[in-house]
């Protein structure tokens, strides 16, 4: 059995698909979802979406979004999605932006600035994070 999925960003629609399982980056951890879950509506969080199709699994890195299963449908709905043919940069050079955000982040001195370096730590780790699991 399969879960039917559908994923939707700001940016573009990425997949219609039916996959076997899906794990979501939610805002109170890692969610698995597999076929005949329960209907759940979640939050979802800065992180790395992964798709299992066919025993191989795929990651995502999406930004902030929703999730909503029922009747072995999911429909993701986030405010942008990267495929790893968009993340144009080596794992090697993804862990050097990962660093250097980070130095920023001890660095930053105001509340906003706290708050906008986050946001873009938070994107470097799921970016790092993805392409470490193509790596695999």
């Amino acid at each position: 059995m399969s879960i039917n999925l559908n994923i939707l960003a700001t940016n573009k629609t990425i997949l219609n698909k039916k996959v076997n399982e899906v794990v979501l980056p939610s805002l109170s951890g890692e969610l698995g979802i597999l076929p005949f879950h329960s209907r759940l509506l979640t939050a979802l969080e800065i992180g790395v979406l992964r798709l299992k199709i066919n025993d191989k699994w795929f990651p995502l890195v999406i930004l902030d979004g929703i999730a909503e299963i029922e009747n072995n449908n999911l429909t993701i709905i986030v405010r942008q999605v990267e495929e790893l043919s968009d993340i144009k940069i080596s794992l090697e050079e993804a862990k050097l932006e990962l660093n250097k955000i980070s130095d920023e982040f001890a660095k930053a001195a105001t509340k906003k600035d706290k708050i906008l370096t986050s946001i873009n730590l938070r994107r470097a780790t799921a970016r790092f994070q993805a392409l470490s699991f193509s790596a695999v």
